[in-house]
């Protein structure tokens, strides 16, 4: 296939490396092609979780580039912080074909049905991750990505997006409701990343089941918010799984992040503090909304608020 990856960022990098590397035909489409690393070349230092014993590779990326969306591709993938799906929909309503949008999401999609119409794009959720070391990518990636289409039809689209993916020997979740998927998943972070936040460190969160036992609360908290929104979550496998008890769960993901080296790398190289702190606030703002009790995730404001400052300094 022929593919459009927009910008340059962590998730699009990674992924358009693998579908490069599965023989597909990948230009990233950039603001100035001569600021962006990929110009040059970078290296992309993979902890590959489609491999069990989860090795780690390297591989030189070094796509085409272009500065407009011009037509003839199969598909456009797009994969940027929720917050910034809004400044980037004049773009691709510019251009022609259809979009993979990559990323979370905690608005209904009717913004992008005004600015690209309706049946346009299909949305997804990478699961990999990481950060930029100098001109080298160091990432991690599980081994399956979610898809679906927005009103939950079975298509051929999809079909073709899926087969694009498990090319490069991913596994593909189809979810009955993407919808439900990225708000369900988009509250979960919220609890996990404000109680990473609040302990301070990536490593000793991983490794305390009490702190992990904290985050199964504040996502608790998090979840009741989807409900309120008029999501049935007990139809939401994710969500089912942290509504069981709140020791089990914990135990269960101190269990995940002790023998799965590249999830852990994920969560320790996901450094985006904007990101991070407009997840946690976008969700307990919306739960003030709707009057949803959240004790658990209130607890954590100030930890994030505190962070959130700390880190605009940092910039």
């Amino acid at each position: 296939m022929r593919v459009c990856v927009v910008g340059s960022g962590v998730i699009g990098t990674i992924y358009g490396s693998l579908l490069s590397g599965a023989g597909h035909d990948i230009t990233h489409y950039v603001r100035d092609v001569a600021a962006t690393p990929l110009a040059a070349g970078v290296d992309v230092r993979l902890l590959d979780g489609r491999d069990p014993a989860g090795s780690e590779v390297d591989r030189w990326y070094r796509p085409a580039l272009a500065e407009r969306i011009d037509p003839g591709y199969d598909l456009i993938l797009a994969s940027v912080r929720h917050y910034q799906v809004g400044a980037l929909l004049p773009v691709l309503a510019a251009a022609e074909g259809d979009v993979l949008f990559f990323n979370n999401l905690w608005t209904t999609f009717a913004p992008i049905d005004r600015a690209l119409g309706p049946g346009r794009y299909l949305w997804g959720f990478p699961v990999a991750g990481g950060g930029w070391d100098g001109d080298r990518l160091e990432a991690a990636l599980l081994g399956e990505v979610q898809l679906g289409e927005v009103d939950g039809r079975s298509t051929d689209r999809l079909s073709r997006v899926a087969a694009l993916f498990e090319s490069c020997g991913l596994g593909v979740t189809i979810p009955p409701d993407i919808g439900t998927w990225l708000w369900v998943h988009f509250a979960i972070e919220a609890g996990v990343i404000g109680s990473v936040i609040a302990v301070g460190d990536v490593e000793e969160f991983l490794n305390d089941r009490g702190h992990l036992q904290d985050a199964v609360l504040a996502a608790r908290d998090a979840l009741a918010v989807v409900r309120a929104r008029g999501v049935k979550i007990d139809d939401s496998p994710d969500a089912q799984m942290f509504l069981a008890p709140a020791g089990a769960v914990a135990e269960g993901i101190h269990a995940e992040y002790q023998t799965n080296p590249a999830a852990r790398k994920i969560m320790q190289r996901h450094n985006g503090g904007d990101e991070l702190t407009r997840v946690y606030h976008d969700v307990l703002d919306n739960g003030r909304q709707l009057n949803v009790p959240m004790p658990h995730l209130e607890a954590l404001r100030d930890a994030v608020d505190a962070w959130r400052a700390t880190a605009s300094t940092r910039r």
